[in-house]
């Protein structure tokens, strides 16, 4: 009986051995572990301030041409043709109606041509172009029509294609 209980507690012990190494290397292990922050590390004493923010290296007013993308000029032909139409069907009877019409669908059609070509989203003018070196190191340029009011060295974020201090 002697022998049969040393059997049986060797095996144990043969089953808890490993169990126990197997716990302590996990332990030391996951001790050394470093915490991923995203894809980023995080250096010592260092705070990110946040993903688009960047500071200013340079601003400068420059002159933009307008029509590139910019359907102000056919919006406003469209409307002025319509409106000028329907103000020239208002005057004479027959031919002289149809011809009225005609001219006024044309002239309002140019006329509102030249003043959709210069509101503000579709017209040439001045615009500001600011350099900012991002909290990432890259460099972006945004080009907006407003004036951002930020000096060379502030810090900024850009949000929808304009720069705003922060």
């Amino acid at each position: 009986m002697k022998t049969t209980m040393k059997t049986t507690s060797m095996k144990s012990r043969f089953v808890q051995l490993p169990l126990a190494l197997a716990m302590t290397a996990g332990a030391v292990l996951t001790g050394c572990a470093t915490p991923q922050y995203g894809g980023y590390q995080q250096r010592p004493g260092y705070v990110a301030r946040c993903v688009n923010c960047g500071v200013v290296q340079q601003v400068d007013q420059v002159y933009v041409q307008g029509g590139g993308n910019s359907n102000g000029g056919t919006l406003g032909a469209v409307i002025g043709a319509v409106a000028g139409g329907v103000l020239g069907s208002t005057i004479g009877k027959g031919d002289g109606r149809t011809a009225a019409t005609v001219v006024g669908a044309v002239g309002g059609g140019v006329v509102g041509n030249q003043i959709g070509k210069n509101s503000d989203g579709g017209g040439g003018g001045t615009a500001w172009r600011i350099v900012v070196r991002m909290d990432n190191g890259q460099y972006a340029t945004v080009t907006q029509r407003e004036d951002p009011r930020v000096p060379t060295g502030a810090y900024v974020s850009i949000h929808d294609g304009h720069v705003y201090p922060q």
